[in-house]
């Protein structure tokens, strides 16, 4: 699948990447129908985001129909047409207890898509948590 990826500092590009796969019971794959620029995807683009991880697909804002679910996923089904948090989170770390959910403290929550794990800049994505 074709992805807008964060290369180096200053540059992103469209690179072939393998379609996510569920790497989670928690995790849903959704095929990405829209999608958004976001002026945080301009900050990695500049090097302002030390978080940030080269070689990622960038993009955090989109919409798009599920595809595939976890084991665990209950809250949605293959063919419903959703919209994908900004911020994904864990639920149960300190800082989701009590609403802070741009600061979970699991590797895939935060603000993970698109700046530490593939974001939807791209024709599918794996989001956790759904």
């Amino acid at each position: 699948m074709l992805a807008y990826t964060y290369i180096e500092k200053g540059k992103f590009g469209l690179t072939e990447k393998p379609k996510p796969k569920i790497a989670d019971a928690r995790d849903a794959i959704v095929r990405v129908t829209l999608g958004s620029i976001c002026t945080s995807d301009l900050h990695i683009k500049h090097g302002s985001v030390p978080r940030a991880i080269l070689g990622t697909t960038v993009g955090h804002e989109m919409v798009g129909v599920v595809e595939e679910v976890g084991t665990g996923v209950t809250s949605v089904k293959p063919g419903d047409r959703v919209t994908v948090n900004v911020e994904t989170f864990c639920g149960k770390c300190f800082f989701c207890q009590h609403g802070y959910v741009n600061n979970c403290t699991d590797l895939n929550g935060g603000w993970a898509l698109g700046c530490r794990i593939d974001g939807g800049q791209a024709e599918y994505v794996r989001v956790p948590y759904a």
